[in-house]
This record gives C-alpha cells, structure tokens and sequence, in this order.
C-alpha cells in the first residue's frame, strides 16, 4: 500500500508484535509499536497514527481505556481503530455477543467470568474492526487497506 501511512501497534505479546509488523511492513506501512495501554497514551499524545491496531487485554491500561480515550478526544476520535484480540479463545467466552462455549470444552471459570466481563466492558465499544487472534494476514491487511482507503 502506502509507506505514507503509519500505523500504531498496542500489544503486549513480542511475538504478536513481530507478526503484526511483519505484515504491515511487507505491505508498505510503517509503523510505531506501544507496548502497553500506558505506553499507547503516550504515543497518542506524541504522533497521531493514521490507524491503531489495540489489543483489549495489556497491562497498565486496558485497550477498552485506550480506546474510550480516543473516541472521548476530538484530535483522535477519527482515526480508526481494529481491535485484535484473542480474548474469546482465552476465555470461552465470545466477546461480541456473551456466549460461552459449551462448559465441557471450556472448563476454566476463572477464564470464563473475566470473559464475560469483558464482553460488558466492550458494551458501547464500536471499534471500526474486531479481528480474532489466531489473527489471518490476508483478512488483518484487507481490514487495514479497507480502512485507509
């Protein structure tokens, strides 16, 4: 695509941010990477991206703080955001809509309950794309490309 965009990788996990940057440097973005929700705020503050790629669960602020950020501010309520999250497979839980897997394939509780409340914190949360972890590089850089268009 165009190297004239840069993207805002705010992930937690090294080896999620070594794929995500894989894919959108072998697509021609360019890209800063924060490696918390604290980290996120700072780099908001510091360069507006031209999109945000956030995962929900990091330490030091939620994606779901980061995001309730952005959308309250009126210098980044624009740039659009795709969650990526692996939150629905950690937990049994789908995150969009509150249905748990079946308990005799999903047994953790614990996993279960946080699951749940993450789908009640992403109520009123409309990011611009919720992509799923294992995360498909061809279905991510469409969504991308879709996106800054």
């Amino acid at each position: 695509m165009s190297d004239s965009k840069e993207i805002l990788i705010v992930e937690d996990s090294e080896d999620n941010v070594i794929f995500l940057a894989q894919i959108l440097e072998d697509h021609g973005y360019r890209f800063r990477v924060a490696r918390n929700g604290k980290e996120a705020m700072a780099e908001l503050g510091e360069r507006r991206p031209d999109l945000v790629l956030l995962d929900l669960m990091m330490p030091r602020k939620s994606g779901v703080h980061v995001y309730n950020h952005m959308r309250e501010k009126p210098d980044l309520a624009k740039i659009p955001i795709i969650i990526v999250t692996g939150a629905s497979v950690a937990t049994g839980v789908d995150i969009r809509t509150g249905e748990e897997q079946p308990r005799d394939s999903y047994g953790d509780e614990m996993a279960r309950g946080l699951g749940a409340v993450l789908h009640d914190a992403l109520k009123g949360v409309a990011p611009d794309a919720l992509i799923e972890k294992p995360i498909e590089p061809q279905s991510l850089i469409h969504k991308v490309n879709e996106l800054l268009r």
